[in-house]
């Protein structure tokens, strides 16, 4: 009875576990989803020349690179929160060139700061056959 008792919180801890982290994944890929149309709009924003909603794009990437940094952080995945801490510093430099009118320079920076991304992508990423993606921990 104590067996059974036992194998039965275990598998209800384990199944809250693996519920958490998928609920958690869920989470991470709309953050992911929610950077690449705010970067597509910061580039849009910074062609146009548009320094208020280019701001406005630069400040949801950083929340959101705050929240993957938690992430990376949590699994203590170091270069996973030093990609994200690059491409947020990356573009701190955005903003500071965009209240400046250095539009172009700020689109090069943007550039750079995209790297880190990639660069996370490349470490932490692998490709499902179905075309989904599945992160990887190392």
């Amino acid at each position: 009875m104590k067996l059974a008792l036992g194998l039965a919180v275990c598998t209800l801890f384990m199944g809250a576990v693996l519920w958490a982290q998928s609920d958690d994944f869920a989470e991470y890929q709309g953050w992911m989803k929610s950077n690449g149309a705010t970067v597509a709009d910061l580039n849009k924003n910074l062609t146009a020349k548009d320094g208020a909603a280019a701001h406005a794009d630069v400040r949801k990437l950083q929340e959101n690179l705050a929240m993957v940094m938690a992430y990376w952080q949590s699994r203590n995945v170091n270069d996973g929160v030093r990609f994200a801490l690059d491409a947020t510093y990356g573009l701190a430099q955005v903003d500071v060139l965009v209240t400046q009118k250095k539009f172009d320079d700020a689109a090069a920076a943007l550039k750079t700061a995209q790297a880190s991304c990639g660069n996370c992508h490349m470490a932490h990423r692998d490709k499902a056959p179905d075309g989904s993606f599945k992160i990887k921990l190392k």
